[in-house]
């Protein structure tokens, strides 16, 4: 279990007091969402198994200075389970549709794991409204395909991923188990509250239609990422592994900076202050406004090395470019 100083108990009963949850049909897709704050908008998509509570420890700090739109993905949660078209490039074309109707034009996004991948295609729509841009633990589909291996498992055997979905308790458990930094895994309250959003009603149906229709999904065009992103990655993921961020500036031309943290893979959840830290430092444009935290020059490395100091809970390592 995690043991740092980070509060942990009480933290869905904190954050859902501020929080308005909210439900609209949008052509034909039902979306659920938390809504927190004002001011810019904050769009926030989840990996699997997870849910919009993948960014509970992030949403009360982030509502404080932005407009928080943190996303059930289609397929999750109280958002749409349909039979349909899973490709991440027709699920991103249907959030941009619901974006649309709820009048958000501009806006920082950021993603985790499979959030990433729709994330990506989010920007590759929709490149000019994409302000500033997180990526966390997910590397380039399309330059690695060590990444891809289990994918495509679950795309040949969608019946199977089923079944194991099914034992939502199980299922969860393993991911955080077998993910996460020994000593940083979520406590058994918020365990549960992970099952219970991903044991909902036709989300073991659902969830792998995304795999199954990965062979139907579109590539993205990177050179489109001009907007500021970061990278931020576990150094201790076992499923997307530190090396895998090797040369991703040769295809982000926007890439500002690749932070790796003490973690595993659910590094919003493991390191939920730095996480935290990292994203308002990097949403209130302080990489790009002359008071850099990280050297453009050395700057992808694995990881980035940082121009001054960072406080020690940050759990940064620095690591010279292996060139």
């Amino acid at each position: 279990m995690r043991s740092s100083g980070v509060q942990q108990a009480g933290a869905k009963q904190m954050a859902d007091h501020a929080m308005n949850h909210k439900t609209e049909t949008v052509e034909g897709v039902t979306w659920h969402w938390v809504e927190a704050g004002e001011g810019d908008p904050v769009v926030l998509l989840h990996g699997i198994p997870e849910s919009w509570q993948c960014w509970i420890h992030q949403i009360p700090t982030l509502a404080t200075q932005f407009k928080v739109y943190a996303f059930d993905m289609k397929g999750y949660g109280q958002s749409d389970k349909a039979e349909g078209d899973y490709t991440m490039n027709n699920v991103a074309a249907e959030l941009i549709r619901c974006l649309d109707h709820l009048s958000v034009d501009r806006f920082r996004l950021a993603g985790h794991d499979w959030g990433v991948a729709i994330g990506d295609h989010v920007v590759d729509q929709i490149p000019d409204r994409v302000e500033r841009y997180i990526r966390c633990c997910l590397s380039l589909h399309e330059y690695d395909p060590r990444n891809s291996l289990h994918h495509i498992w679950n795309s040949k055997n969608p019946e199977a991923a089923t079944r194991l979905m099914e034992k939502a308790e199980a299922y969860v458990r393993v991911w955080f188990d077998s993910s996460c930094k020994p000593g940083l895994r979520p406590d058994e309250a918020e365990i549960a509250d992970i099952v219970a959003e991903f044991a909902q009603a036709g989300t073991a149906e659902a969830v792998p239609r995304y795999f199954r229709d990965i062979p139907k999904t579109k590539s993205v065009d990177y050179s489109k990422f001009t907007m500021p992103v970061v990278q931020v990655h576990g150094e201790h993921d076992p499923r997307q592994p530190v090396d895998y961020c090797r040369r991703m500036e040769d295809h982000l031309p926007g890439l500002e900076a690749i932070l790796v943290l003490d973690s595993g893979h659910f590094v919003t959840r493991e390191r939920p202050l730095e996480m935290t830290q990292a994203m308002m430092w990097f949403y209130n444009s302080m990489l790009a406004s002359g008071l850099p935290i990280f050297d453009r020059s050395r700057h992808y490395g694995l990881p980035t090395r940082p121009v001054k100091p960072l406080p020690e809970s940050w759990g940064v390592n620095s690591f010279a470019r292996d060139d």
